[in-house]
């Protein structure tokens, strides 16, 4: 009985970390888990892009750390909302900023976290990764 019981003990301790993981995972509301099943996908599609060689390493970098700051960034935001909606969210670094916004680095220089840029994106800071990555969150129309 003791034998069965330390099996159980040794079964718990290595499950123990894939459990909790599926435990937070299933803290989140539908719309929530596909964002993070999504974000899950374009990780293992970048791992399958490097293995054959399709990406250089510093893409496969900059693009890892591009998903890392996204899903953090919408975790954040999802649980000070504490809504089941994901909002839709920008990194990029700053040769792309012209993409988003007009006037590029220029428009951005000086914003505070929080601040809007007309009336269409707000800007959520930077996250510094081997690069500067900045954060954009688009406003929805009103």
């Amino acid at each position: 009985m003791s034998s069965k019981l330390g099996i159980l003990v040794v079964a718990l301790l290595i499950a123990g970390p894939a459990l909790t993981a599926v435990a937070q995972t299933g803290s989140h509301g539908p719309e929530v888990q596909s964002f993070l099943e999504l974000m899950h996908h374009e990780e293992d599609e970048l791992e399958y892009q490097i293995k054959h060689d399709e990406i250089s390493r510093q893409e496969y970098l900059r693009s890892k750390n591009r998903i890392a700051i996204h899903r953090q960034t919408v975790l954040n935001i999802v649980s000070q909302r504490r809504q089941d909606s994901v909002p839709e969210i920008h990194v990029v670094v700053a040769e792309e900023i012209e993409q988003l916004i007009e006037g590029g680095l220029d428009a951005v220089k000086g914003l505070k976290r929080g601040d809007s840029i007309g009336e269409k994106w707000r800007y959520l800071g930077t996250a510094l990764r081997s690069e500067t990555f900045y954060i954009f969150e688009r406003l929805k129309v009103k």
